[in-house]
């Protein structure tokens, strides 16, 4: 007896986030300032998304950005394959035929876009982005992370023109970003990236670990200061700050998932104290842990 095919699919995964703009908002949004410049159309996140596989014979009327967080992913365009890493975004054209899918053994978690607008050809080209380059790589997925968390809620605002411009302004902000954070191209740079990447890292695989800004020093192999500048002008953030904002966006994950309270979450990322944990939340992500366990 055959084993049974790993099951493909476009969407579907257990804690995925799913917002599609309605068609007569984004027709509404291409006649206004600024969203006629550059709008979301659809904007979501796949977690550890195993079987997520796509084609499409003849693309899609909009551009479309997909950028992997972890794990691993492939895509076919232009006649050759892009493999996928944690740090990539990857960026494909209208009326283009493409193919992209999840490694069957490392599953990538991405969050993604479709998008389109009157500039948004000189956002991709500002990226040196095209059909036969369509991958951008940043230093660090925790920039990207933050800025589309920024963009999402936005979109679980409403579809008022206010909203909208919200939405348009944010996701604008998160290609300019991408744009600064672009892995830098010398070889002494990739090593220190190398390190600061290594650091990060371990802080994903120990969240809960009471990390001091010594210890993440001694780790990368680099002095304070000058880990503390690298991480700062690499990520955005302080290297504690940073640890703040990942332990945030993971304890945001597991409520979201709703396997977990706001104190198991609370928990999970090194925060004995759920009140304590609930003022840190509502400073940095704008709302109370509570809202997580709604969805969008």
């Amino acid at each position: 007896m055959k084993a049974a095919l790993p099951e493909k699919r476009p969407e579907g995964f257990p804690g995925q986030r799913l917002v599609i703009i309605p068609p007569a908002i984004a027709v509404e949004a291409a006649r206004k300032p600024v969203t006629r410049d550059l709008c979301v159309t659809h904007i979501g996140t796949f977690v550890a998304a195993g079987g997520h596989y796509v084609e499409r014979p003849h693309g899609t009327s909009q551009h479309i950005l997909i950028a992997c967080i972890s794990g691993k992913g492939s895509c076919t365009l232009a006649g050759r394959e892009w493999q996928m890493e944690p740090g990539d975004l990857l960026f494909l054209p209208p009326r283009e035929h493409h193919v992209y899918s999840a490694n069957p053994r490392s599953p990538w978690t991405i969050f993604w876009m479709h998008f389109r607008g009157l500039r948004a050809g000189d956002h991709l080209e500002n990226l040196g982005v095209s059909p036969t380059n369509p991958i951008v790589s940043v230093d660090d997925p925790a920039v990207m992370i933050e800025a589309f968390e920024d963009t999402f809620r936005h979109a679980t605002h409403g579809f008022s023109e206010a909203a909208m411009t919200g939405l348009s302004t944010a996701f604008g902000r998160l290609l300019g970003l991408a744009k600064v954070h672009q892995r830098a191209p010398g070889s002494r740079s990739r090593r220190a990236e190398n390190r600061l990447l290594k650091v990060l890292s371990l802080m994903r695989e120990d969240l809960a670990r009471p990390w001091t800004l010594d210890e993440l020093a001694r780790e990368s192999h680099l002095s304070i200061p000058h880990f503390s500048e690298l991480c700062r002008r690499q990520t955005g953030m302080p290297p504690l700050g940073l640890l703040i904002r990942l332990r945030l966006q993971r304890a945001m994950d597991l409520l979201q998932q709703g396997n977990h309270n706001v104190a198991e979450a609370a928990s999970i990322v090194g925060y004995e104290d759920p009140f304590y944990f609930s003022r840190l939340f509502r400073k940095h992500m704008g709302m109370p842990p509570s809202a997580c366990r709604q969805g969008p």
